[in-house]
């Protein structure tokens, strides 16, 4: 090969680079953060499942964790359908968020403008 074909490569090959960068690294980097979030479950943990339901961490198996969900409702879930652990926010935190602009809607907010428009008349 001369060093003609070599240049005609080199497009090529830097895409390859520049899709390794942007898509299978950060991809390769999220799965072993999830991982390792997986293996460090232990009783007692607040969690949120892939599916939106939260809960608390009641017993670790092998592959499987027990979630309850509520008094007495215990689920039994593989251990990778575990999202996330959810750390509490101090008390304070939450109060001095909750309206800090005051933006809450007022009696009467809710009621459309009068557009005008006759509508549904015959």
């Amino acid at each position: 090969m001369s060093s003609n074909d070599w240049l005609q490569l080199l497009p090529i090959a830097v895409l390859l680079g520049f899709m390794y960068l942007l898509f299978i690294r950060p991809a390769r980097k999220r799965a072993q953060a999830t991982a390792s979030l997986q293996q460090a479950l232990s009783v007692g943990d607040e969690v949120m499942l892939t599916s939106g339901i939260f809960g608390h961490v009641t017993g670790v198996a092998d592959d499987r964790v027990n979630v309850e969900v509520a008094p007495g409702v215990v689920l039994t879930t593989h251990r990778g359908a575990v999202a996330q652990i959810i750390h509490d926010e101090p008390a304070d935190a939450g109060a001095a968020s909750a309206d800090p602009a005051g933006t809450e809607p007022t009696q009467g907010d809710d009621d459309p403008p009068d557009q005008g428009t006759s509508r549904g008349t015959v």
